[in-house]
């Protein structure tokens, strides 16, 4: 399934305890990491902190990390915060760009 991937995007609404106790990207993660493959999350929010989440994303985004709006109820808004997600992601990660400092978002 991930044969001559770089990286894989999954997301979530949520990404929290739920999450970690074995929903599909916690599973797509493991599965990505058992073949040498980043995983990368974005989710709608995120309510774990970065030292649970490191185990199994190389980086994790929240469109409530984006803006002060309300995004859940703003399609719109979420569309464009998910597009700058795409931006975030090619930006650190695709060309090697993996130092530390493209690690945090």
């Amino acid at each position: 399934m991930l044969t001559g991937a770089d990286f894989v995007v999954t997301g979530e609404g949520s990404l929290d305890e739920q999450t970690l106790s074995g929903k599909l990207p916690i599973a797509l993660a493991r599965r990505a990491r058992r073949q040498g493959v980043a995983a990368h999350a974005v989710a709608g929010r995120c309510t774990l902190p970065p030292e649970r989440t490191a185990a199994h994303f190389r980086s994790v985004q929240a469109l409530t990390d984006l803006t002060d709006q309300d995004c859940a109820n703003d399609s719109a808004l979420s569309a464009r915060l998910l597009a700058q997600c795409g931006r975030n992601l090619a930006d650190r990660w695709i060309g090697g760009r993996t130092d530390e400092a493209a690690r945090s978002v």
